[in-house]
């Protein structure tokens, strides 16, 4: 495939029972496996903490695709978090081995645009919004092996997502995720831990960041097409 969409899950429950950096440390993350629809091939997804600040998380993407023509593409977001409000995508640069530098995502790549499940249905949901999707404690075999999950369904739009969070895969959480749907091929994917990570050093610069090029533009999956 010679485009990848941008997966965002949540990281953490509750994060202000800490400080920021204490519920991210730098360098932590971990590693999944993704599926996207019925294709052989999968993609092998790092997700980690690149920088925490006093009211935001830079979490950095790291996606390869090991075919033929191999596909690796790091991402970064700086993600706001408040007390009152939810999450917010503030900033994002993207950068692969066919760009010099970074470089700058334009806002109409941060979040999707109608229908589906968004962004913020998943990042640091509130305690009372979790309840209300819960399904149950269950253990679950993943590549990681087997752990203790809590499992979490909402839908919207056509669109179904089961996933299961575990104190275990700290700081991230996420353990397991199924995603259906019959009106948009590319909202049928499925991902699931294959191992933690730390000390992780991040590639992206942000202060290196240059604007969108041409080049970039083509890399990414077009704005409307965001989920």
């Amino acid at each position: 495939m010679n485009k990848l969409f941008v997966l965002l899950f949540l990281f953490s429950l509750n994060t202000y029972a800490e400080s920021l950096s204490q519920s991210f440390p730098a360098g932590q993350g971990a590693s999944y496996k993704v599926r996207v629809r019925k294709e052989s091939t999968p993609i092998f997804l790092s997700l980690y903490v690149a920088g925490t600040k006093v009211d935001s998380v830079h979490i950095e993407y790291f996606m390869e695709t090991k075919t033929i023509i191999p596909v690796q593409m790091w991402q970064q977001f700086e993600i706001g978090v408040n007390e009152k409000g939810p999450a917010e995508i503030k900033k994002g640069f993207v950068l692969t081995k066919e760009l010099s530098s970074p470089e700058i995502m334009p806002a109409e790549y941060l979040k999707g645009a109608g229908g589906g499940i968004q962004v913020n249905n998943f990042l640091f949901a509130d305690k009372a919004q979790l309840d209300k999707d819960k399904v149950g404690e269950e253990i679950v075999e993943i590549a990681a092996g087997s752990t203790k999950a809590t499992h979490y369904r909402t839908s919207a739009n056509g669109q179904t997502v089961d996933y299961w969070i575990s104190n275990d895969a700290k700081p991230m959480g996420l353990v397991m995720l199924i995603s259906k749907s019959d009106k948009n091929e590319n909202q049928n994917y499925a991902l699931e831990l294959t191992s933690l990570m730390e000390n992780v050093k991040a590639k992206i610069n942000p202060e290196k960041a240059v604007p969108l090029s041409d080049k970039g533009k083509g890399l990414l999956v077009r704005p409307e097409s965001l989920r």
